[in-house]
């Protein structure tokens, strides 16, 4: 290890209401945290002289030893100077640019530093969906260790962060495979100092070094390693090659709730204000959230979120606005507001009344309750004239019985039924709609073994066995398919009468408002039962 530099650790003391900056050097600093940890003391006593004043100021040995590890990340140089290209300290990066510490990862942090503690399988794959935060998550482990906040056989450990795709640009064959060979070698020497880390890992598959490489870490020399991934790729490409996949661990990384996305996104908000000179409303933070799946981006949450609010921030900042709004959000999305427009003012209002239908279902059934509205709106959006969306809440446990999917079913033929009902109009909107309910029932007797028929129950059918079946058989299916869309039509039907007057309070004010958030529309489900309750007093 190469010594960069003669650093010394900075105290912040306080003389007469001023901040003075003082540098003691390191080895100083290090004996006396020896002296102190052989005295069994906890705290550390220090005196500064300041002009001709003495201060005394004592600092726990923990935050000390803290600092200590900093500077040695800071002033000593691990990867030597011909393999910098391919291999980059990132606990070194992070004490000279710190980050803001990632939240709402608790759970799967806590599984990493499990995995990476073990002496053999001490690998991790973190894997998900695109933009969902994996490699923040590497991260955050290397800022943990740059700050001394990790488990303590993780105090002054590197993160190294391989770059298999700087590898691959190494044009002479001969070159290449001494490269790598001493990139194995180095890695492998260092091991006990190290936890590896790769972001690109897919590359690691493209090439026999490569693949040599990572199966010698994971294998052979159990090097503590990170690796993110998509699942797609980890399924394919890691757990079906049966060499390795017994070796490795894996880490998901799910789509974080709602209320969680507000409380990640503080940090970006602040970088956005800074870089842009704009800033959000909170009704715009507010409705960015919650009408982010309306973005036809590829990317999951946090990402999609990340990157709805930069362009509105950018668009803000074109339009010379003072601040992020709700219409800088809808720029971001795919809305054909000049058809819009034209729609006469009927089929607006028959659009408003079929995706209320909807939301009331959603929130009246007592079966559906692990999935939330995020947002409603009868603006053209991609290839939908109008849309609710929902998502999964996983604080919420149901069973998915066969009275969960009649709720499902009921659900989808609302539109059709608040429309009919109360505008009495009958649109080829629902034909979506139709579709899913058709599935669902199809799938409740034939896949799923729901069937409320004795001799049909605990079977689930191929459906190519359907066209091979006697017409006896088919007829008795086609008959309970029908059942459960008749149940779901009647409990969809029931549920709207029984609510005809928020169903009109929401629906008109969907032609006001065009898109409504999920928290709107539960603060305008509490105010008409608040004021319906003061009626009925």
């Amino acid at each position: 290890m190469k010594k960069m530099k003669n650093v010394g650790i900075i105290f912040l003391v306080e003389v007469d209401g001023e901040i003075t900056t003082l540098i003691v050097p390191e080895e100083k600093v290090r004996n006396s945290v020896e002296e102190a940890k052989k005295q069994k003391k906890e705290y550390i006593q220090y005196k500064f002289i300041v002009g001709d004043k003495e201060i005394e100021k004592e600092y726990e040995i923990a935050q000390i030893e803290g600092a200590l590890v900093k500077a040695n990340l800071v002033s000593n140089q691990l990867v030597p100077k011909a393999l910098t290209d391919y291999l980059q300290d990132v606990t070194q990066k992070l004490c000279q640019k710190p980050i803001e510490p990632i939240v709402k990862r608790k759970h799967e942090l806590e599984k990493i530093w499990f995995h990476i503690s073990q002496k053999v399988r001490n690998n991790v794959f973190i894997t998900g969906e695109m933009d969902v935060g994996k490699t923040a998550i590497a991260y955050e482990i290397a800022r943990q260790i740059s700050t001394n906040e990790c488990p303590k056989e993780f105090s002054g450990k590197r993160v190294l962060q391989l770059k298999p795709e700087q590898l691959l640009k190494i044009k002479s064959d001969r070159a290449y495979e001494i490269t790598v060979r001493k990139v194995m070698n180095f890695l492998v020497q260092n091991r006990k100092s190290i936890v590896l880390y790769i972001d690109n890992t897919l590359y690691m598959k493209t090439d026999e070094y490569l693949i040599m490489l990572l199966y010698g870490c994971i294998k052979r020399y159990n090097i503590p390693m990170i690796a993110t991934i998509q699942s797609e790729d980890y399924e394919r490409y890691f757990v079906e090659d049966t060499a390795i996949s017994k070796y490795l661990n894996e880490v998901y990384v799910e789509e974080p709730e709602k209320d969680d996305l507000r409380i990640m996104l503080d940090s970006h908000l602040k970088l956005f204000e800074k870089k842009y000179k704009v800033k959000p409303t909170q009704e715009a933070v507010k409705f960015g959230i919650y009408t982010s799946s309306l973005s036809e981006s590829p990317s999951y949450e946090p990402g999609n979120v990340i990157s709805i609010f930069e362009k509105a921030f950018r668009e803000a900042r074109r339009k010379g606005k003072k601040y992020v709004d709700k219409e800088c959000i809808l720029s971001c999305y795919n809305a054909d507001l000049k058809d819009y427009e034209n729609i006469p003012e009927k089929e607006k209002r028959a659009t408003a009344y079929h995706e209320t239908g909807h939301y009331i279902l959603q929130v009246m059934c007592e079966n559906r309750r692990d999935f939330k509205i995020s947002c409603v709106s009868i603006l053209p959006m991609m290839w939908w004239a109008g849309v609710t969306m929902s998502y999964f809440d996983r604080k919420e446990y149901v069973i998915r019985s066969r009275e969960y999917f009649i709720d499902q079913i009921a659900m989808s033929l609302a539109g059709r039924v608040a429309e009919r009902r109360i505008i009495e109009t009958n649109s080829t909107g629902a034909s979506n709609d139709l579709e899913y309910v058709n599935t669902y029932a199809k799938a409740v007797v034939m896949k799923w073994g729901l069937s409320d028929k004795e001799n049909n129950q605990n079977r689930s059918y191929d459906y190519e066995d359907y066209f091979l079946m006697p017409e006896s058989k088919k007829e008795l299916i086609d008959k309970e398919i029908q059942e459960l869309i008749d149940a779901g039509m009647e409990r969809a039907e029931k549920i709207i009468s029984d609510n005809e007057g928020l169903v009109k309070v929401i629906a008109e004010r969907l032609m006001v408002d065009e898109i409504l958030t999920g928290e709107e529309l539960e603060q305008i489900c509490k105010e008409y039962k608040e004021g319906k309750d003061k009626v009925s007093e």
